[in-house]
């Protein structure tokens, strides 16, 4: 099998940064492209971070999800509602494709839980914050050969738990990642996922959200909404309803990534592929986020 070449920004005349045939010294945040140089090598890879929500662990849909992935050649892929029974083969056919390093949540069951895979090692952190209820739906880990770190997210819908108001599961969630985004607001690290929360009337057509307070206080801390950055007047949406008889209904922007202050700089892009969503292979949509 030949495998497709790295991504590449080379160092260009007067330190400017080259990405195929254009010239920048800033991504389109506004903010200088920061090249990141290892120690033996003279130019800096352009890494590719693909996020998805691949439904209720991907089962007859798994050689669909694995081709989606490869089509889009991601170095580290972050799935929400990873499985392990079905996730042992999805995996499997990832490492057959390179993607050879491989962490998860180990969720039991019919649990939804967090898997990452990813071209180059793998170092998890210590376990994150998460209710403990909700443990597997949040892993850390650093990418030593980028030079950042990242959270995958899947917060918990506001449907009411056993003794429990509706949202406060989710609420509980959401505290946990607003009191770690404090403390690494100087590292480089993006909390990535589906986030199941966004902005009353910008991210949905109404004001349904719950906890859509805690997703803006995201911003408040420094921490940047890179969809939005990149798209400041567009209106795209991540996941629909489904009406009676499987009529799409109202669509909703649920998969986020928010970057650190220390990370944006590298951000060069983010994107979402909604044909893999239309297609059925999932709900979701995928997000993707180029950093340099």
């Amino acid at each position: 099998m030949i495998w497709p070449q790295p991504r590449i920004i080379s160092p260009a005349k007067g330190g400017l940064a080259r990405q195929g045939r254009r010239w920048a010294t800033a991504n389109s945040c506004g903010h200088p492209i920061q090249n990141v140089i290892q120690s033996n090598y003279t130019k800096a890879i352009l890494m590719k971070l693909l996020s998805w929500n691949i439904r209720h662990g991907g089962g007859r849909r798994t050689h669909e999800i694995v081709s989606a992935i490869r089509n889009h050649d991601p170095d580290v892929v972050a799935l929400s509602e990873y499985r392990t029974a079905p996730g042992v083969a999805l995996c499997g056919m990832l490492a057959d494709g390179g993607w050879t390093h491989v962490e998860s949540t180990t969720p039991s069951g019919r649990d939804n839980g967090i898997c990452v895979v990813s071209r180059t090692p793998i170092r998890l952190r210590p376990s994150p914050p998460a209710p403990p209820e909700n443990a597997v739906r949040w892993l850390d880990a650093d990418l030593p050969a980028f030079g950042f770190g990242t959270g995958i997210i899947h917060i918990v819908g506001s449907a009411p738990k056993l003794n429990e108001r509706r949202g406060e599961a989710k609420a509980r969630f959401w505290e946990a990642v607003l009191s770690t985004a404090q403390t690494r607001h100087h590292t480089p690290f993006v909390f990535i996922g589906d986030l199941n929360t966004g902005a009353h009337r910008i991210d949905e057509a109404g004001a349904t959200f719950f906890c859509a307070e805690h997703f803006g206080r995201m911003t408040a801390l420094g921490w940047k909404d890179l969809w939005r950055a990149f798209n400041p007047n567009t209106t795209e949406y991540t996941w629909y309803s489904k009406r009676k008889g499987g009529a799409c209904g109202n669509g909703f922007r649920l998969d986020h990534a928010f970057a650190s202050p220390a990370l944006l700089p590298r951000v060069v892009d983010c994107r979402y592929s909604h044909h893999e969503r239309e297609a059925g292979i999932s709900d979701h949509s995928i997000l993707v986020v180029e950093i340099a």
